[in-house]
């Protein structure tokens, strides 16, 4: 080989980004792309994972919330280069160090970003400091961890980063030939009304071009009908470490999955115990054929639904065990789904999907409950409360009292909700649950009572009063309000 021919054999880095939420790491690929992603997203977090490459250097963003470790691991493995990105005011925060074990798990270079050092509270020796104490040693601090000082926000430093990152690029000396077979990294899934099933997926090596069979291990699952580049324009080859997106699946490849443009022979694999684990709900025997355990009885029955497989990983991931997932899927809710949930008594849960209006007919008509979301934390807070409640159901709860909304006021930010106590009393401090066409709703606590314009501390039977909850709870003009306890 020629020293022309090892020259044109230099790909770009991956580079991963990693860090704590709300440390910058989209704000600093912002300032890198000279786009504007963070300005979009819900919540101020980056909701699953994207790749991009600019200035010949591909970016992996990987998501800065906890629930999405899972997907910050697969970020760091599939990349040449880890940028830990840690604020110069806020220093090492949990999801820092878990991005510190993903990278050394990982066995890729890291390099050290300390945003953020445009803020009058910013301490980079205190960073410093704490990243020693977790055994990342930078450069002038003990050890040979590169180290870069930047501020997002006031665009300073991002040059040099740059330099640093394609100076350990080649210090690593990363090559791969173009001519040789296939075989790439599946990085996003997800199902597009107009085009498809469609895969992100980064070249590791040889060249992706249109037309190609892609195969999973011996397994075709499509031909490339198109591919396009992280700004939508259609390319017909992709070279190594370059991110495309992929149409022409007939079956969606899982995140994280090697594609190759051959078959790689037999692949002995495991016996399934059932259908059910072919599709990726439970590796288990279905319910009708084993005997309900006392526990099994104690789990929440989940029909999940998410933008992406990335998404759909990492809500499962971060769900407690008493959430049973009846089966999880890409895509909006669709009437299928709701006829699964009124079967198997279980609600549905969406994240960053819609239900269509005739679909939220059919639930209501079916009296299925669900509930979607465009920020996870939201979801896993919610979905932790409805598991709390359920577990007070279990322990012999009791009802103290009854009562019907039949108005609702606007107050500051929430809603009061006028209601007629029907039997029993309603107490400050009770906790009540939301009912709607026998279907349970929503929990709450009730933080305030009101009687005319005077607090008081229980409504007896046969009296109207003013309810204000304490956490938003959407409830409905002639919905129940049931005040329950244990034991």
């Amino acid at each position: 080989m020629t020293k022309k021919d090892q020259k044109e054999n230099v790909r770009p880095p991956i580079v991963a980004v990693l860090g704590h939420v709300d440390h910058g790491k989209t704000s600093l690929l912002d300032v890198i792309r000279e786009s504007s992603v963070a300005s979009s997203e819900h919540g101020g977090i980056t909701q699953h994972i994207g790749a991009y490459q600019t200035h010949n250097i591909t970016f992996i963003d990987t998501p800065g919330h906890e629930a999405f470790a899972a997907m910050r691991a697969r970020g760091a493995t599939v990349a040449d280069i880890a940028l830990l990105v840690v604020a110069a005011d806020d220093s090492v925060k949990p999801q820092t160090v878990e991005s510190i074990n993903q990278i050394k798990a990982a066995g890729v270079a890291m390099i050290v970003v300390v945003n953020k050092i445009d803020l009058p509270t910013a301490n980079v020796d205190k960073v410093k400091k704490d990243l020693a104490r977790n055994g990342v040693q930078v450069e002038g601090f003990g050890g040979d961890i590169p180290i870069a000082l930047v501020s997002a926000k006031a665009k300073t430093g991002i040059k040099e980063l740059l330099d640093l990152i394609l100076l350990v690029s080649q210090m690593k000396e990363l090559k791969s030939d173009p001519n040789a077979p296939f075989e790439g990294t599946v990085i996003e899934t997800r199902i597009d009304k107009g085009k498809g099933l469609v895969a992100t997926l980064i070249v590791n090596t040889g060249t992706l071009r249109a037309g190609t069979n892609l195969y999973e291990s011996e397994k075709i699952i499509g031909r490339i009908r198109a591919m396009f580049d992280e700004f939508g324009l259609p390319v017909k080859d992709a070279l190594p470490s370059r991110p495309v997106e992929i149409l022409g699946f007939v079956q969606l490849p899982g995140v994280g999955t090697r594609l190759f443009d051959v078959p790689q022979g037999a692949v002995v694999k495991p016996p399934a115990p059932t259908k059910i684990a072919q599709v990726g709900i439970v590796s288990e025997l279905p319910d009708w054929l084993k005997p309900v355990s006392e526990q099994e009885k104690e789990k929440l029955n989940i029909v999940l639904k998410a933008d992406t497989a990335g998404s759909l990983e990492a809500i499962t991931v971060a769900f407690s065990d008493r959430i049973k997932i009846v089966e999880k899927s890409v895509g909006d809710i669709s009437e299928a789904d709701i006829l699964l949930a009124r079967g198997s008594k279980a609600f549905i849960v969406g994240f960053n999907v819609k239900c269509p209006p005739a679909v939220g007919k059919l639930a209501q008509m079916e009296k299925v409950v669900y509930r979607t979301y465009t920020i996870i934390y939201e979801l896993l807070d919610e979905m932790s409360d409805v598991v709390a409640g359920m577990k007070e159901v279990l322990t012999k709860e009791r009802e103290l009292g009854i009562g019907k909304i039949i108005a609702e006021f606007p107050y500051e930010k929430t809603r009061i909700a006028g209601t007629k106590v029907t039997s029993g009393r309603l107490a400050r401090g009770d906790k009540v649950k939301i009912i709607r066409d026998d279907v349970e709703v929503g929990r709450a606590k009730i933080k305030s009572l009101r009687k005319n314009k005077d607090e008081v501390t229980k409504i007896e039977e046969g009296a109207q009063c003013g309810v204000l909850l304490d956490k938003i709870v959407d409830f409905q003009v002639n919905d129940g309000i049931i005040a329950v306890t244990t034991g």
